[in-house]
């Protein structure tokens, strides 16, 4: 691989930044949720429950849930921080990918994965909770099929990569799944959502590091 020019050193360097830095969301999530001041069940409470902007019960279909979560300005910001982060990387890093369809169509992925998170954040559940469940619905879907075609790209030019984040997207794509499908139950609603969105945040870096070591080489 030719080595990358200034401009291009530049857009990798800022691609992968953007896709290094994605663990921290996970941890704003679980700060917030140590300081939630109702009850709360990482296992059995939706993300979006600590999102939420006032102390109050959120009717789902399974019963009303209590929350107050103190800090939900960190979680609604890192929502649209890390997602605009998100797609902004998958964009400069495309580049970097192999000259594949697949690697675009995982490019337009991960963009609506941002999107739809900024989106998210922006419309938080108690204040209008059908929008909200309208407009992160695309990151929990996209998410995985952004995870499967990047897998599908690296098919060739990374094996072992390509096989590992094949494996994480699969991951992703059981949590989504199995999180649409028990959406009416109380229990474990936030186990199967967290294990259809962590995959994306803890994995992106090893991508991006891969990334940025094949290009300098």
């Amino acid at each position: 691989m030719r080595p990358p020019g200034a401009g291009q050193r530049r857009a990798l360097a800022l691609g992968a930044a953007a896709w290094l830095v994605q663990p921290l969301y996970v941890v704003a999530e679980l700060l917030a949720a140590a300081r939630s001041s109702a009850p709360y069940s990482l296992l059995d409470q939706t993300i979006s429950d600590l999102g939420a902007t006032t102390c109050t019960a959120i009717d789902y279909a399974h019963g009303p849930v209590e929350v107050c979560s103190p800090w939900y300005p960190v979680i609604n910001a890192s929502l649209v921080v890390f997602g605009l982060l998100l797609a902004v990387g998958a964009v400069l890093l495309r580049r970097f990918l192999p000259r594949r369809r697949s690697a675009t169509a995982s490019t337009v992925a991960w963009v609506v994965v941002g999107l739809s998170s900024v989106a998210t954040g922006l419309v938080p559940l108690d204040r209008d909770l059908t929008l909200h469940s309208l407009v992160a619905l695309p990151a929990l879907l996209a998410s995985p099929a952004a995870l499967l075609l990047l897998a599908a790209s690296l098919r060739r030019a990374v094996p072992w990569l390509s096989a590992a984040t094949a494996a994480v997207g699969l991951a992703s794509l059981v949590g989504a799944v199995a999180f649409l499908v028990t959406t009416g139950s109380p229990d474990l609603g936030g186990l199967w959502e967290r294990l259809g969105f962590w995959p994306t945040y803890l994995w992106l870096p090893v991508v991006a590091a891969v990334l940025l070591r094949r290009a300098r080489t």
